[in-house]
């Protein structure tokens, strides 16, 4: 009797628990891919970091940058290219943390497979061009971002933090004029989140993750929205995610992109 009410728990327990989902790895991609596609692919994300225009004179390699202890974070220089207002090529700072083209590859693929269940060259074409035209692979760990995002030739300075633009609470260092000064490039590379004002940026490094990606793909940190409250545990929450991969052959950041990206859609 005891016997027999011991395998119909079993039984219940076996039919009503959910089963962990298997995280897809590099091995779990089709043989020929592995084989002929993947090295392909390398060579294309080679191009995408090619396309990292900050990567221009780098300044060291730093292991004990608070919070990202133990990830080779590197410190670059870089001039934008000459201000069609200020008529001078502005400098920046910033602290990088890039993939490899390999794990730029795996990342892309796995992506793919687990979005998909498919490596076809439509789905990884569409996110490597996607991230080679948002980031160039950069994940802007802290520092200012320059781009001429609005008006050509026209650099203005994003402050970002773990991957995600954020406002800098002190107006005495932030450029009216758009052009940093030294003094600033190098504070914005040592901003807490107490340095900051209450809302960040919408969308996470390398491929334009936002909140709402994050939690269509179940994500259950409360990281506010993508309206007006725009909370700080989306740094955290970036930062973790990217760690998380970058000794993994899966990114959930991009994951979680391309399961809501109309991009990737049949």
């Amino acid at each position: 009797m005891k016997q027999t009410t011991f395998i119909v728990l079993m039984l219940a327990l076996l039919f009503t628990c959910q089963p962990l989902k298997a995280q897809t790895t590099f091995q779990d991609l089709p043989v020929e891919f592995r084989k002929n596609g993947y090295p392909q692919l390398v060579e294309e994300c080679k191009d995408v970091l090619k396309a990292a225009y900050m990567a221009q004179n780098k300044l060291g390699t730093y292991y004990d940058i608070p919070n990202w202890e133990g990830y080779p974070v590197e410190l670059w220089e870089y001039f934008t290219g000459e201000d069609i207002k200020k008529h001078v090529k502005k400098r920046g700072l910033v602290y990088l943390l890039m993939p490899s083209p390999e794990k730029l590859a795996t990342w892309i693929a796995t992506t793919c497979w687990e979005v998909k269940h498919s490596v076809d060259t439509c789905y990884v074409n569409c996110i490597r061009d996607f991230i080679k035209w948002q980031s160039a692979a950069q994940f802007a760990v802290a520092g200012v971002v320059y781009e001429d995002m609005y008006t050509k030739g026209f650099f203005e300075p994003y402050i970002f933090k773990d991957g995600v633009t954020v406002y800098v609470a002190d107006s005495n260092m932030m450029p009216a004029d758009k052009h940093c000064t030294n003094e600033q490039l190098e504070y914005y590379l040592h901003l807490t989140n107490n340095d900051l004002k209450p809302n960040t940026g919408r969308y996470a490094r390398i491929c334009s993750t936002n909140r709402d990606h994050y939690y269509a793909a179940g994500g259950t940190v409360d990281v506010g929205d993508n309206g007006d409250n725009r909370k700080h545990t989306w740094l955290e929450v970036v930062r973790q995610l990217y760690q998380q991969a970058w000794n993994s052959d899966r990114n959930e950041l991009m994951i979680a992109w391309a399961k809501s990206s109309p991009y990737m859609k049949e």
